[in-house]
């Protein structure tokens, strides 16, 4: 350290404080990286490396990017998972006598982004913060917030498995981008697993100190921050396990904003199972957010239903369809706004245009509150409140009852009149972005600004004439008066004509072709008008920071409303897609019927069929329609009509209207899907361990007014293991004490003698037309069984040769002959009695005991290791299995 330059030392003393930070050490227009920081960033984002001598015998790396435009090089680095802190001059210096002052004024991590350049609009942008309580009441809480807007809410349950799989749940839906654990939860759960619920990669999930999960921190950090009553009237009182999560992440904002968080003004506690909890499976089974392969938004429900027009409605549109409503009320309080705005296209389309004049001051209103919204943000706030007032208007004119949604919504939109006078009357409408170099104030709002600016008016003047006297005076024509902050002034004139300069010139630059002179008279008027300008540009910035402070008190306002507009915007949405596409209203109660006329996949029938969408119908219940066993060739439009249906049920609850002729949908508390084949090899799980334990998952979570898509139950292991899984799994559903609604699809077709045997369980096929070898699938669901898999015409669709293709043909012929011999009566296995024509179709969906011989039976009973036996210990097993089937 001895032999570092004063600078370095500075430097070094900085990076002591933050050394899990790559720290941006502003040196005059640029920001610096030094050493490993420097050798870090210039390989992530590809800067030129150089050296600089800083008083040892090696050159420091070193790289640096300019400060003007910082913005994207900071974003690639935390987008890439790293925190940047920002050191600033925090002294001018012109006032220095040594080494200028510096400090860290924020930090910016995945979480904590602020920057418009950096955010998306449509998406927030969470910072979560998890705390395991391993006390005696051993509990979860999850808190998270968007600095960007205001929001921070918090929930608590359960420390037990469960409890984790709800709070994994709450995670996948809000998709944070930053993830705070304590140590008790990083020793007690997997933070691999949750890297890859959350997306978010290990290197931001950060293990914070249990210090700093305290009930005592949070309190006092929300009585500073939300008002000495906050923690009763946020419902948090009592509640540690909570105000531990929202410790830890309070303190962390603190920590890396460097200043108040003024924009959090209101914390929300809400309880798990308020609303429909989407488990990460299901939010990717049914493309709710993003396609299943490409994760593009195109081609996902939200990309078919937004249709919003500012970002706070994109933002909260996404949010309604990862988390419907489970209100009976409240969803029906939505749809009937929606009706309202269906009914009235005229006005309706009048509120949209009002909408498109509406900018994101949600968190334009937290960048006035964080002490960094400029100018051009004023301005734009300013254009969004005085669009205020048409939309009441607007909304005034639809004939609708007092209580209808729409009109509770713009009867809490605030004035903001004061807000909008004062913005006219301060803010030059031709602002630069900059706050600190004047330009920013009009005439007439400050008389001392005025008299300042009439005092230098005609010295400017006189400067800008000086270059046309110049001219005349001297005879050379190409003469320039000219201005640098370096240089200030200048009289710039060619080499080749520099004999002809006044003798009352005085060089002051000479440059490879020109060379650039004052006058004493430039001198004097320079030092006139950089002088005045200081004051004047130091004037205009205290002014409009005490203007931007003024607005700090309508913060909470700003942001009530912004919500507001937001909902708005989402509900004109689902009215533009319910016209737009032909949707009609669904009838939501508390029933649990789930009735369907007409159908359709609301992505499926935009994006691929062209308007020839086969549409169909579902009805499921608790009582006499639990389960729909679907059988049907591959490609036929099974899992399409699955997902269809449980996509109609989410819109409904969303609060749209829905792609179906007609729809009554009892409310659902859950919908859970297993859909496909997946697996997790860096965690040794294979594509059946998966299945399986989405499976148990799914059975143990599920309650009476769930909704169940069971795609393939058993696939993933030998026929008779997966087989007897699916087997059990379907009575289990619908066992007397659950009763659970089900679209289960299989290509089991043993699986459909449970129809006879379950009451509850019943039979759904897809139709197929077979006509002289020709095969069409209609995609059209129908009571029964399917007869046949077609599943080698799927194969010769997708090209498979033509020699394999026969040879199958030929094996499928002998397994259908073998299947022949043996039928399965109502005492069970009949080995002795031989199919016939007469009993043929009765025995043409044959069951997993008619088509294989009983010594088969034996083998199965061993290889699935039920338990050491004989070969005759297994033949009373099997006596003892008929007999209890005939009970």
């Amino acid at each position: 350290m001895e032999k570092l330059s004063p600078m370095m030392k500075q430097y070094f003393e900085i990076k002591e404080q933050y050394q899990d930070c790559i720290l941006f050490f502003r040196l005059g227009d640029f920001y610096e990286m030094f050493y490993d920081d420097a050798l870090t960033v210039s390989k992530e984002l590809e800067l030129t490396l150089t050296g600089k001598n800083c008083g040892q015998e090696e050159r420091a790396p070193m790289c640096g990017v300019p400060f003007h435009s910082a913005e994207p090089y900071i974003h690639k680095l935390v987008d890439k998972g790293y925190k940047v802190a920002i050191c600033e001059q925090v002294q001018d210096p012109k006032e220095a006598k040594g080494i200028v002052a510096r400090d860290v004024i924020k930090i910016v991590t995945p979480g904590t982004i602020t920057s418009g350049l950096m955010l998306k609009e449509g998406e927030n942008n969470y910072l979560a913060s998890i705390y395991y309580n391993k006390g005696k009441d051993a509990g979860l809480a999850l808190s998270y917030s968007d600095i960007s807007t205001g929001e921070l809410a918090v929930t608590e349950t359960s420390g037990d498995e469960r409890g984790y799989e709800e709070i994994l749940n709450e995670i996948c839906n809000i998709s944070p981008k930053e993830i705070l654990v304590n140590q008790e939860y990083a020793d007690r759960f997997d933070l691999e697993e949750l890297s890859a619920i959350s997306n978010v990669p290990v290197s931001a999930i950060g293990i914070r100190p249990e210090r700093e999960f305290s009930a005592s921190i949070a309190e006092k950090i929300m009585a500073g921050s939300l008002g000495k009553g906050s923690v009763i009237s946020s419902g948090l009182k009592d509640r540690e396990t909570s105000l531990g999560a929202l410790s830890a992440l309070l303190t962390y904002l603190l920590e890396t904003q460097k200043q108040s968080l003024k924009q959090i003004t209101s914390c929300s506690y809400y309880e798990l199972g308020s609303r429909m909890s989407l488990d990460k499976a299901t939010l990717r089974n049914l493309e709710i957010t993003e396609t299943l392969y490409d994760k593009r938004r195109q081609g996902s429900l939200l990309g078919i239903l937004d249709r919003t027009h500012t970002a706070m409605g994109a933002r909260l549109l996404k949010k309604w369809l990862k988390e419907p409503l489970n209100n009976k009320e409240e969803v029906n309080a939505r749809l009937d706004a929606v009706e309202a705005l269906y009914n009235n296209p005229l006005l309706s389309n009048n509120l949209t245009e009002e909408l498109k004049l509406i900018y994101d001051f949600e968190r334009l209103a937290s960048r006035v509150a964080s002490g960094n919204a400029n100018g051009r943000d004023l301005l734009a706030i300013k254009r969004s409140v005085d669009a205020l007032p048409e939309i009441i208007n607007t909304i005034s004119d639809f004939d609708i009852e007092e209580e209808n949604l729409l009109r509770k919504l713009s009867g809490n939109i605030h004035d903001f009149s004061d807000v909008s006078l004062i913005i006219e009357r301060a803010i030059d409408p031709d602002a630069p972005i900059t706050i600190t170099e004047g330009e920013l104030i009009l005439p007439g709002y400050s008389e001392e600004l005025d008299n300042l600016k009439d005092s230098i008016r005609d010295a400017k003047n006189w400067i800008a004439g000086l270059e046309g006297r110049e001219r005349e005076r001297t005879g050379i024509k190409n003469l320039k008066v000219g201005f640098n902050k370096v240089f200030g002034y200048y009289i710039d004139v060619t080499r080749s004509q520099s004999d002809q300069v006044p003798e009352d010139y005085i060089r002051k630059q000479t440059l490879v072709n020109n060379e650039r002179y004052i006058t004493p008279e430039l001198k004097e008027m320079e030092n006139l008008v950089l002088n005045a300008e200081t004051k004047i540009n130091k004037l205009e910035y205290e002014l409009f920071s005490e203007i931007r402070k003024g607005l700090e008190e309508r913060i909470r306002d700003f942001q009530e409303t912004s919500q507001i507009i937001a909902t708005l915007d989402c509900l004109s949405s689902f009215a533009d897609c319910a016209s737009r596409y032909g949707y009609v209203k669904p009838t939501v109660d508390d029933s649990t019927v789930l009735e369907i006329v007409g159908g359709r996949h609301p992505v499926v029938e935009q994006t691929e069929t062209k308007g020839l969408f086969v549409s169909n119908d579902t009805y499921l219940d608790n009582k006499d329609n639990v389960l729909a066993i679907i059988t049907g060739p591959n490609m036929s439009g099974k899992s399409t009509y699955m997902r269809q249906t449980a996509l109609i049920v989410l819109m409904a609850q969303a609060g749209s209207f829905v792609p179906a002729e007609r729809a009554r949908i009892g409310i659902c508390d859950r919908i859970f899907t297993r859909i496909g084949a997946s697996d997790n090899l860096a965690q040794g799980q294979s594509t059946f361990y998966v299945e399986m334990s989405e499976l148990s998952y799914i059975l143990n979570t599920a309650k009476e007014r769930s909704l169940i898509i069971l795609d393939e139950i058993g696939r993933g292991t030998s026929t008779y293991d997966g087989l007897s899984i699916a087997w059990a799994a379907a009575r289990y559903l619908c066992n007397k004490d659950r009763r659970i609604r089900t679209l289960f699809a299989t290509h089991y077709h043993e699986l459909t003698d449970l129809s006879s045997m379950v009451d509850g369980i019943f039979d759904l096929n897809v139709s197929v037309s077979e006509d002289k070898g020709e095969i069409v699938f209609l995609h059209k669901i129908v009571p029964g069984a399917a007869s046949k898999s077609y599943g080698i015409h799927v194969a010769k669709i997708a090209g498979i040769p033509k020699v394999l293709l026969d040879e199958a043909e030929r094996k499928l012929a002998s397994f259908d002959e073998e299947a022949k011999d043996y039928v399965y009566d109502s005492q069970g296995l009949n080995p002795d009695m031989k199919n016939t024509s007469d009993n043929q179709s009765e025995n043409q969906q044959l069951s997993l005991f008619s088509t294989i011989k009983e010594s088969e039976l034996v083998t199965m009973v061993r290889e699935l290791d039920l338990m050491e036996t004989t070969p005759s210990q297994a033949i009373g097993i099997l006596e003892k299995l008929k007999s209890l089937t005939e009970e």
